[in-house]
């Protein structure tokens, strides 16, 4: 089980590149993950749960609390989701996912393109860079690009992982570390502010 405390932002359309050049400006440069496709099984009526499959491995995904809009810098307001996190691996081959994603439809694929940064607080509070790839306690920021439904959209998120109790301390800092440091590409609002259990359903909706 990982518990994680999780801000999130989803715009309509490709990364602008005044987005992309922000995110890839400061050091170290960002990890760029290769492309990959997720299926996220959509279910009805509930933003507190999520499903998917990636790269031979289930994850399933509970919301614990939703907070209310936290303004966290001039221009940037967003909502703080508390998540825990099962992830197994699946007892099939690749060849077998093809019967388990049937009924096709219940199933949404998911094409992402994302990059990556990484931060913790160190014991003075100072928030420092470290590689994605650290099991510890932390945070990632996160830019990317998905298609989904033959729509294009991208996603700004922070995500902090480790100890629960130290998951609000190190959220907070790490974003504004971030935005002091490097400023906003853009307005980010609370409106747009929700996770994928949330954005799954509005492309349901047809948005």
């Amino acid at each position: 089980m990982y518990p994680t405390l999780e801000v999130r932002w989803f715009y309509r359309g490709s990364v602008p590149e005044e987005v992309r050049a922000w995110f890839a400006a400061s050091e170290p440069a960002p990890t760029h993950e290769p492309p990959r496709v997720d299926h996220y099984l959509y279910v009805q009526k509930s933003n507190a749960q999520g499903i998917k499959l990636r790269e031979g491995r289930i994850e399933i995904k509970q919301r614990l609390h939703q907070y209310g809009s936290v303004r966290f810098h001039r221009g940037v307001t967003g909502v703080i989701e508390h998540w825990r996190k099962w992830s197994l691996p699946l007892a099939t081959t690749e060849d077998g996912l093809t019967e388990f994603l049937v009924p096709r439809s219940s199933w949404i694929g998911v094409r992402k393109e994302r990059m990556l940064r990484g931060y913790r607080c160190d014991g003075e509070g100072q928030v420092i860079a470290i590689p994605i790839t650290d099991t510890g306690s932390g945070c990632h920021m996160e830019l990317g690009e998905i298609q989904a439904a033959d729509r294009v959209w991208w996603t700004l998120a922070f995500e902090a992982y480790g100890s629960e109790p130290s998951l609000r301390g190190s959220l907070a800092s790490t974003i504004s570390y971030i935005f002091e440091r490097d400023g906003t590409p853009c307005p980010l609002d609370a409106q747009d502010s929700f996770g994928y259990a949330r954005w799954l359903a509005l492309l349901e909706q047809g948005a």
